[in-house]
């Protein structure tokens, strides 16, 4: 009868967001929920989201996930040396091979933690939410950024990058049984404030920019749901901080920004199991 009475522990949920290089962060919003003991019972994650997501619901080894994500420089520009002709500039066989050396044969029944990955049929423009099948797979279609990477064929549908239709899957991680819906988003564009007005004459800059705030109004859309938000700020562009990961050997300050904001939340996250 005692048993009867104990209050059950609410399950939390991870929502994991697109945003290239600057997923470095979800490592660091990982590594504080666990040095705080807030338990990660499923993992969603779209883009970069995929990739970090994945490889924490495989191994939960923080230490090897920032190897492989922020690690590993020289593998990863090697796999992008990869040209192609058709449907983007990179043909993606390469970057298939290193995933396979990262997650071997994984597949999602393999995992330590639910988890789900997000793609987008580009014919449909419906997403495919991955929950089934080989990593490799699932998270090599929710990486496929559109004219960067070819779009990959899988079973009887053409996949790209899943940030185009749900950058932050916030209502995949509720569907999964989440009380509590922790949402890690990229693309906040007035934290993100890096465009000045001397900027404003490169056509480059404002492209880019421009970007910045389509994915920003898409990303709060997803975000809908979500019962912790947390946003990292970056004050510098993408090429910008691609160009410091790669040529500058530069990547912790990228995990410091994820790892500031959780901070931030941690004493509302506890509070939220709590009650």
């Amino acid at each position: 009868m005692l048993f009867n009475h104990l209050k059950k522990r609410k399950t939390v949920g991870l929502a994991l967001g697109s945003g290239g290089v600057r997923g470095f962060a979800h490592i660091g919003v990982i590594g504080i929920l666990k040095e705080n003991d807030i338990p990660i019972d499923f993992i969603a994650g779209t883009s970069i989201g995929s990739w970090v997501g994945a490889n924490y619901a495989l191994y939960q080894d923080l230490e090897k996930l920032k190897d492989m994500t922020v690690g590993k420089r020289k593998e990863k520009l090697a796999s992008f040396l990869d040209i192609g002709l058709s449907g983007g500039l990179i043909k993606g066989e390469k970057v298939k091979k290193l995933l396979i050396e990262w997650l071997g044969e994984a597949t999602f029944s393999d995992t330590k933690i639910p988890l789900r990955t997000i793609a987008t049929d580009i014919i449909t423009g419906k997403q495919e939410v991955f929950s089934a099948g080989p990593l490799v797979d699932a998270v090599q279609a929710s990486m496929a950024i559109p004219s960067m990477f070819k779009p990959i064929e899988y079973k009887d549908k053409i996949l790209v990058d899943g940030g185009i239709c749900n950058p932050v899957p916030v209502d995949i991680v509720r569907q999964m049984g989440a009380d509590i819906v922790i949402a890690v988003n990229l693309d906040n564009f007035q934290k993100n404030t890096w465009l000045k007005k001397s900027d404003t004459t490169s056509i480059a800059k404002v492209s880019g920019r421009s970007l910045d705030i389509i994915r920003h109004y898409l990303a709060h859309k997803s975000l809908a749901g979500a019962d912790i938000i947390i946003e990292p700020a970056f004050q510098e562009s993408d090429a910008i901080i691609w160009k410091k990961y790669f040529w500058d050997g530069q990547g912790e300050e990228v995990i410091e920004a994820g790892q500031r904001e959780t901070k931030a939340v941690i004493k509302k996250i506890k509070k939220m199991l709590c009650t």
